[in-house]
């Protein structure tokens, strides 16, 4: 039987942290969870920065702006995280930004249903990054349990909060791709952070109906590629600063593909090309050649290997994927794999979302 939030719970080697209560009160608990997690990514990232004044003068820029448009309440939880772990307000932001300050990033995403899979809708994402090989042990599932609003997870690096990948309990699973290859690598700061944008919508999306809403009414701050789903069908949205558009209306009826491009027509942005996309064209290509190869045959352990196809064998994985992501939403169960750790880790999520 589950603990009762808080704790940190182990599996395999993939650290899950449970909280609950007020934002102040998951604040608190994060900061002693996490500390030692925490503290290693900002190892990391003065490692990276080293005493190059011009680059920590960057970071720094870029950790307060993103942290500047957050909503209150997570500046609350912020400020519980610094008083159980010692780390100060300065340092917490830093390391909410690790992604924003380093890195490059190539993500995939294939999900099937209908006739290309076998029952359940089955989601895979790869992420793919150049840096953060050193951190891999710092990925962490952090479920959250708020007084008012809707039980929910998110799965990243240890002091990040906001969502690239994250699940809640109505069984809605989400995942960003950088969608810079189109739209092109302006980040508005003066918005609210897309990525805390989407956690937010986490708490509060009951339907697939509320996930078309909120990307209607509310605008990027960056560019990039959401894919969502839930247990019947899965959609993306090439969302950015110039607006939203669905890109799934390029693929069949059960097949949802997405990369590092926007494919939707009504865009007026260059097409991309491998050398100006990370190689995003041949990947979707790979994508959808292998979902007519094994159509009607993807479940989950399939899923699993066509994620893991090399890019030169016809797949979409390669020394950049620091992990990858395997969801069923209508069992609410998530596979992780970390390539460095070698093997697969299965999270029964609907057993962390039990009320606390």
């Amino acid at each position: 039987m589950m603990k009762m939030a808080p704790y940190s719970y182990d599996v395999d080697g993939v650290t899950v942290l449970n909280l609950k209560g007020s934002w102040h009160q998951m604040g608190c608990q994060y900061g002693t969870l996490a500390k030692e997690k925490i503290t290693d990514v900002l190892t990391y990232l003065d490692l990276k920065l080293g005493t190059d004044t011009e680059k920590m003068n960057s970071a720094a820029k870029i950790a307060d702006s993103l942290y500047l448009n957050y909503p209150d309440y997570l500046k609350v939880f912020f400020d519980g995280a610094s008083l159980t772990s010692g780390i100060s307000l300065e340092r917490l932001k830093l390391c909410n930004a690790v992604e924003y300050v380093e890195g490059v990033f190539l993500c995939s995403a294939l999900a099937v249903w209908n006739d290309y899979g076998t029952g359940k809708l089955v989601f895979g994402r790869n992420y793919d990054a150049a840096n953060y090989r050193e951190i891999d042990k710092d990925l962490v599932v952090t479920v959250f349990h708020p007084e008012n609003g809707i039980a929910a997870a998110t799965v990243g690096y240890a002091g990040e909060l906001y969502c690239v990948n994250g699940m809640n309990a109505n069984g809605l699973f989400i995942e960003l791709n950088n969608g810079m290859p189109s739209a092109g690598d302006e980040i508005h700061w003066n918005l609210c952070p897309s990525t805390s944008s989407l956690f937010n919508m986490l708490f509060e999306a009951e339907s697939l109906d509320d996930v078309d809403s909120f990307f209607e009414s509310t605008r990027s701050s960056l560019s990039s590629v959401i894919g969502v789903a839930d247990k019947k069908e899965a959609r993306s949205y090439e969302w950015c600063y110039d607006g939203v558009r669905r890109g799934d209306v390029m693929t069949e009826d059960g097949l949802m593909i997405s990369t590092n491009h926007y494919v939707n027509p009504g865009w007026s942005f260059a097409a991309p090309t491998d050398e100006t996309s990370w190689d995003s064209v041949s990947r979707r290509c790979n994508l959808a050649d292998r979902a007519e190869e094994y159509k009607g045959r993807i479940d989950v352990e399939k899923m699993k290997e066509i994620m893991s196809i090399p890019l030169e064998s016809g797949g979409t994985m390669h020394l950049l994927t620091r992990y990858q992501i395997v969801a069923v939403p209508e069992d609410m169960i998530l596979h992780i794999n970390i390539p460095s750790n070698g093997k697969w880790v299965e999270l029964k999520m609907s057993d962390f979302f039990l009320p606390q």
